[in-house]
């Protein structure tokens, strides 16, 4: 079984940002150092994401060369490729995924925990699960950042504060341009299904 967790992509994209733009020289070493390494290095934020709006073009619209298929999400990977062919595989083997959306996480957080204990066939002692909630919250995690980030937050320059940041939606607005928002609903109508993006967008799934 897996589980696919999702969010809109303009949140995506500004989550994605925060962490590129606060990433340290360990997370470019790591990287580029990685074994195997296909294609050039993985550029400094400098170099790419200074002007958001302009590097959202090129994010929305390129994808690496050595990842066939992938005409978007550079210079990490492709949002739509990846949500595109889990959601197929999802509908095809609905047993086997469980979706869970990033929106829903905020709204019902114990009601996502205590469905995503169902699917894996996990039980749930009453008696623990409004600690366990709080010990999933945003704010609680925010304390122990850098125990929970990856690499214990040593990829970004402020730690895994860095890396656990915000948790908001919607700061996208004001920010990406009406060309930007308009071109980013143009990608989502080509590439993926009205009930998938549907999801992506809002959480819901179809009936």
């Amino acid at each position: 079984k897996c589980i696919y967790v999702g969010r809109d992509g303009r949140d995506a994209f500004m989550s994605l940002a925060n962490h590129y733009e606060k990433g340290a020289q360990a997370m470019y070493v790591s990287v580029n150092s990685s074994p195997g390494l296909v294609g050039p290095p993985f550029p400094p934020f400098e170099e790419v994401g200074t002007v958001l709006p302009a590097w959202f073009d090129q994010w929305l619209n390129k994808g690496w060369e050595s990842l066939g298929g992938e005409t978007d999400g550079w210079p990490f990977w492709s949002l739509f490729k990846n949500m595109k062919t889990w959601w197929e595989f999802g509908q095809a083997h609905p047993n086997q995924i469980l979706f869970v959306h990033y929106n829903k996480l905020l709204e019902d957080l114990s009601g996502e925990m205590q469905r995503i204990a169902q699917f894996l066939d996990i039980p749930v002692d009453q008696q623990l699960l409004s600690d366990m909630v709080k010990a999933c919250t945003f704010d609680e995690m925010k304390k122990v950042a850098d125990t929970i980030a990856p690499e214990n937050g040593t990829m970004w320059k402020g730690g895994g504060n860095d890396f656990i940041f915000k948790g908001t939606n919607g700061r996208w607005k004001g920010v990406l341009t009406d060309a930007n928002l308009a071109a980013y609903d143009e990608k989502v109508r080509l590439e993926l299904s009205p009930a998938c993006a549907t999801w992506l967008e809002t959480g819901e799934l179809p009936a």
